[in-house]
């Protein structure tokens, strides 16, 4: 395989280089699997089974923020979706509309081994810096249109080239992601839509070989203003 010279492709080009050996090779439909459950608790960044109290304290603490913060115009639809799900789950709970144990809020069972698959080429390009969200979902626009591989559209819009294509179907099967998250600040972005399932696994697959967390890699992509991220995910 050869890559650009370019340190995020020359570390994805390293880390597939040695994934032959620790990754088994499976095959499975790449989407990540929604468990039934109710996200009120969640999406107000508290425990299942959380006090009236706690709920009303969150509420309250994070509708003000988010409301008088000043924040830039690309950051404005995020903001309004998360004083919707905020004001939604807030509701909800008031009204007992949710059950009392919410799955997939408390911790994960360390026991029960995650179902992993292999990521899809457009995934790894963007993991791997070579190309933007946006131009992936230009190419996946492109592809509905013409039938086309993926790979042919990013190749013939020029996003990557030849080599590195073929570098990245070759080491598309050694890279195995979890299809079922159990990253609780994940689960908390899909709820409040502030997140897709190509986003979520975006960010595992950079975080195999980079340091930091899932809000770490959608700041550093764009896909979450920072204050925002600091105002939903501060300690």
């Amino acid at each position: 395989m050869v890559f650009q010279v370019d340190k995020r492709k020359c570390a994805l080009n390293y880390f597939l280089s040695g994934l032959y050996n620790r990754y088994n090779f499976r095959s499975a439909q790449f989407r990540l699997k929604a468990k039934p459950m109710q996200v009120p608790y969640s999406i107000l960044g508290l425990d299942d089974g959380a006090s009236k109290a706690d709920i009303e304290r969150a509420y309250q603490s994070l509708s003000e923020r988010l409301s008088a913060g000043s924040f830039p115009q690309r950051a404005e639809a995020q903001v309004k979706k998360c004083l919707a799900a905020i004001q939604n789950a807030y509701k909800s709970l008031s009204e007992k509309k949710t059950i009392t144990h919410e799955s997939g809020s408390s911790a994960p069972d360390e026991n029960v081994q995650p179902q992993k698959t292999h990521p899809r080429l457009g995934q790894i390009c963007v993991a791997s810096g070579m190309i933007s969200m946006e131009q992936l979902c230009e190419a996946v626009e492109a592809q509905m249109e013409t039938g086309l591989p993926l790979g042919e559209i990013l190749e013939n819009k020029q996003f990557i080239s030849r080599v590195e294509l073929e570098g990245l179907l070759l080491g598309q099967g050694l890279i195995d992601v979890e299809t079922d998250t159990r990253d609780l600040i994940a689960k908390r972005l899909m709820a409040m839509n502030l997140a897709s399932a190509d986003m979520i696994q975006v960010a595992q697959m950079e975080l195999k070989w980079t340091n930091g967390t899932i809000v770490d890699v959608f700041v550093r992509h764009g896909w979450l203003d920072e204050k925002l991220a600091e105002i939903l995910f501060e300690s």
